[in-house]
């Protein structure tokens, strides 16, 4: 029996999530014990059932970066608004996963949108199994192709966010008397990775080494328990977006019956939308079922759930 870390640090929403909680299951019906280290502890604690292993709080980065780059190009300029920055809060933030691997014995990490977290086990030398999508698993070439395929970004460019980058990893590392990093992809180097999901839907059109492995069986809840009525059925799956309110004054005026699953959003603000054949739901929805009884889907481009529907 091994002692396994499933690490979310990165990015918000649900998807990180479900994906830790389909591998948490496997590994729980293989007999490893398994305890989640997660960015979003209410987030957590609503997805994860509780027979699965503890939850953590995963050690972040809060706030905005010192001097963030104004537009992301690729994984580099990404490390660098999420506070690789800052050496001395990097430090810090790497000692704290170390401790924690350290404290919680364990034999192997499960890393989505965790590059800190790999970081920390590489330097203890426990094994890192490296998944999420294309756009959380860059490609690992070098430098680091740009996520923005439409803009003709210059390969020293790239280069040249990468060693500034590196520049402040190496400090952090430096401070905590660890050895520096070669370069940026040395983080990811030696990882058994995995893109969950599909190269049509890859955040980079460039040929990669990562394996492609699909999406994993998400399934959580309970049926759609859509609205009585004789209109299409819209299933519509939404957070606080800069559009919401259009987009809920679209939904109330369409001629359909709509399922609304939300989070994040108090009821007063929900109230002035809803009509006979709209309704809320609080719940969390299977969206394997929402996806097979649907006509339509309204969402804000998660990835898994598009690529569910997509499969649909």
């Amino acid at each position: 029996m091994a002692n396994v870390l499933l690490a979310w640090e990165m990015g918000a929403g649900f998807g990180h999530l479900v994906v830790l909680r389909a591998i948490a299951r496997e590994l729980r019906a293989r007999g490893h014990a398994c305890a989640f280290a997660a960015r979003m502890l209410g987030n957590a604690r609503e997805f994860l059932d509780a027979d699965l292993g503890p939850i953590w709080q995963a050690p972040i980065h809060l706030g905005t970066a010192r001097t963030p780059v104004k537009t992301q190009v690729s994984y580099a300029s990404l490390l660098h608004n999420t506070g690789f920055d800052d050496p001395f809060a990097l430090a810090g933030r790497i000692e704290a996963w170390r401790l924690l691997l350290a404290t919680l014995k364990t034999d192997l990490l499960f890393a989505d949108h965790s590059p800190v977290a790999i970081v920390a086990a590489r330097t203890l030398g426990i094994p890192v199994c490296h998944v999420g999508t294309g756009f959380t698993v860059p490609p690992l070439l070098t430098p680091f192709p740009s996520f923005r395929p439409r803009m003709s970004v210059p390969a020293q460019v790239l280069a040249h966010n990468e060693r500034e980058v590196l520049k402040e990893l190496n400090r952090a590392l430096e401070r905590l008397k660890l050895a520096p990093l070669p370069d940026l992809q040395e983080i990811f180097r030696g990882t058994l990775p995995a893109v969950l999901g599909y190269r049509e839907l890859d955040h980079y059109e460039v040929e990669r080494p990562e394996p492609y492995r699909g999406l994993p069986d998400y399934s959580y809840g309970e049926a759609p328990p859509w609205p009585a009525g004789s209109g299409p059925k819209v299933f519509a799956y939404l957070r606080p977006i800069a559009q919401l309110d259009k987009v809920l004054e679209g939904l109330k005026r369409a001629p359909a019956r709509v399922l609304l699953r939300i989070s994040g959003v108090p009821p007063d603000r929900l109230r002035p939308y809803l009509r006979p054949g709209f309704a809320v739901v609080e719940k969390p929805i299977g969206f394997r079922l929402a996806a097979e009884s649907c006509d339509a889907f309204v969402n804000y481009s998660a990835f898994s759930t598009v690529g569910e529907f997509l499969l649909a």
